[in-house]
């Protein structure tokens, strides 16, 4: 990604920051929100901060697994600020569509191969879709009747959104483990491409596709016969959605709301709710979705404590501004700052992002673009 594109979208979270605070003003009472944050336990709010920094160690751990465990040639640090770039990179782009291709590019940088880095990554990312839909699946049928009660027909988000995750795994899997999947997948790929207006569009991809499909099948097979290392990678990336669903807990008893831990379990079900609905929103870092969604999931909760609509609706805009403080604009200063120190250690001649030309795409065989959406160069 290039230093202008980071910048555009870096302006771009910035006003979605402004919009969200305008949507606050419009939906809560801003005094009330305002009298409890600067009353709010300063304990809870740095426990809140210990434990998304745990978040983010127990996350990257996974990707500096099977890393170190494929390129032992990589140095701790380097794993380190290479694993935890991805929260800058994911927060910043669509979809969260801009960690895995800076990760390659940093992988490629320190040598490891092309082929080999994207076999990690993938298994990585397959690792993520294993704990995401996992943990959907145990708390929808843990808390569907009680959610459903709450938010009402609403839940059809909810359950579009664990489909869409859910599909997205299984095919994943497919195209992995099942080489005639594979096959079959390129041949639609082909048929899709003779109506005209796609084979402009995508026909030249082909090879790149086939590519990710090949990485892909040859990345199960190594990771097969490492299963202890995966298992390990799967548990850790569990540990990590323990930790960042808890902080919403950790933020009603931060602004004094009295939850026992009886309610800790279904906490940690509306989060994770909140981000399977919020699958839908193309922005950055899903915001303005998962504010949205976060709203509409809590203030029932709070409700069912007692709480008028009103007060419910300011107690559950308040723990959603803290949350989201943590675990998305301190996480992209995080990730930021580990990009940073990456690129310092690499040298700022090595580290330099190019920007792609026309000559330099053309006479150059071994230049390949990782991904034009994001441009970032990777020379073999």
């Amino acid at each position: 990604m290039s230093k202008k594109k980071i910048i555009r979208w870096l302006i771009l979270v910035a006003a979605i920051l402004i919009l969200l605070i305008v949507l606050i003003v419009n939906l809560g009472d801003i005094k009330a929100i305002w009298h409890m944050l600067t009353n709010a336990n300063i304990g809870y709010i740095f426990l809140a901060i210990g434990v998304v920094l745990l978040y983010a160690i127990s996350y990257q751990a996974s990707l500096m697994m099977l890393t170190k465990y494929r390129y032992k040639k990589l140095s701790v640090v380097d794993a380190f600020c290479i694993s935890g770039s991805e929260f800058f990179f994911n927060a910043i782009t669509p979809f969260s569509s801009g960690g895995q291709p800076f990760q390659a590019y940093a992988l490629k940088r320190k040598g490891m191969g092309l082929s080999e880095s994207t076999s990690v990554l993938l298994i990585n990312f397959i690792s993520y879709q294993i704990c995401l839909n996992s943990v959907g699946l145990v708390f929808i049928i843990l808390y569907y009747n009680k959610t459903f009660a709450n938010i009402g027909n609403y839940i059809g988000f909810l359950i579009a959104g664990f489909t869409i995750n859910l599909i997205i795994l299984v095919l994943l899997l497919l195209l992995g483990l099942v080489k005639p999947v594979g096959n079959f997948f390129m041949m639609l790929f082909d048929l899709t491409c003779k109506i005209k207006f796609i084979g402009k569009r995508f026909g030249n991809k082909r090879e790149r596709i086939s590519n990710y499909i090949n990485n892909m099948q040859n990345a199960f097979k190594d990771i097969l016969k490492s299963f202890k290392i995966w298992i390990l990678a799967i548990l850790t990336k569990l540990l990590s959605f323990v930790f960042y669903y808890s902080i919403p807990f950790i933020a009603l008893l931060a602004i004094g709301v009295e939850i026992n831990t009886s309610n800790f379990m279904y906490t940690l079900a509306l989060t994770s709710f909140t981000l399977t609905i919020a699958i839908w929103v193309p922005t950055p870092g899903g915001s303005g979705g998962v504010e949205t969604a976060f709203k509409m999931l809590y203030t029932p909760f709070m409700e069912n404590f007692g709480y008028t609509t009103d007060e419910a609706t300011t107690i559950s805009l308040t723990i959603m501004l803290v949350w989201r403080f943590i675990t998305y604009y301190l996480m992209i200063g995080y990730g930021f700052l580990l990009y940073l120190i990456f690129e310092k250690r690499c040298g700022k001649d090595e580290m330099q992002f190019i920007e792609p030309t026309s000559t330099s795409t053309q006479n150059d065989e071994n230049v390949v673009l990782n991904d034009e959406n994001n441009d970032i160069i990777v020379k073999e």
